[in-house]
């Protein structure tokens, strides 16, 4: 029987057959006493003692035999029934050690095998669920950058809207303010009789019409404001 921690394995070896233990109540009375007092016996025993399972093994003057090792975590109770057919002495027992040593390193061999397997199936996982997260994160990122392309398109494009309409809005004052400003400059060298009769007209025509002008700068500035605030999330 190999202990480690609560994992238990144990193997009962006969002539052509082979049984499997891997349950803590599996275990026989002598080896939970061999496992609690770690001190090695040999008693004898009769066929009826033995468990329910060898029930068909029969002993002539038979001995029962027990030994407790320790290596490392793992914890070893080994047992071996003998009898007057089967011989074993206390000669036998530096072969029982040696079986117990490559009993112990094949299971720890096993063991860190197992491990092994497991943390490589864990770190696929990790890197699985790195990978994944590392697509959100860039589908994410490029959604962003997508975001960011069509706001500075968009922002661009309503500047340059402002930027047009800046630049006629100025090219439609001047040229109205240009001739109030001219005919005012000329007023000042005409006599008071031409002036009204000539100037004061086509001054008031140039104003109404930088009125008209100016008005129109304003209702398009408020209806082009109007569309940026109306666009924005």
């Amino acid at each position: 029987m190999i202990l480690h921690e609560q994992s238990l394995a144990g193997y009962t070896f006969l002539p052509g057959k082979t049984f499997t233990h891997t349950q803590q109540q599996d275990l026989e009375p002598y080896e939970r006493l061999l496992l609690k007092d770690k001190i090695p016996f040999v008693n004898s025993i009769d066929s009826t003692e033995l468990p329910e399972y060898l029930k068909d093994v029969k002993l002539n003057n038979g001995n029962l035999w027990g030994w407790f090792l320790a290596y490392s975590e793992y914890q070893i109770c080994i047992s071996l029934v003998s009898d007057d057919d089967t011989y074993f002495s206390s000669s036998d027992v530096d072969i029982v050690h040696l079986l117990a040593d490559s009993v112990a390193s094949k299971y720890r061999q096993i063991s860190l095998s197992e491990i092994l397997q497991q943390n490589n199936i864990h770190l696929e996982s990790l890197v699985t669920e790195i990978a994944c997260k590392n697509k959100e994160i860039k589908a994410i990122n490029d959604n962003q950058q997508l975001v960011i392309e069509a706001r500075t398109e968009e922002l661009l494009q309503k500047n340059k809207k402002l930027f047009e309409l800046s630049r006629l809005n100025a090219h439609d004052l001047r040229e109205p303010l240009s001739r109030v400003l001219g005919l005012l400059e000329l007023a000042e060298h005409l006599p008071q009789d031409e002036l009204r009769s000539s100037i004061l007209p086509k001054i008031k025509e140039a104003s109404g019409h930088l009125d008209q002008v100016i008005q129109r700068v304003v209702t398009q500035s408020e209806k082009e404001l109007i569309n940026i605030k109306s666009s924005q999330p």
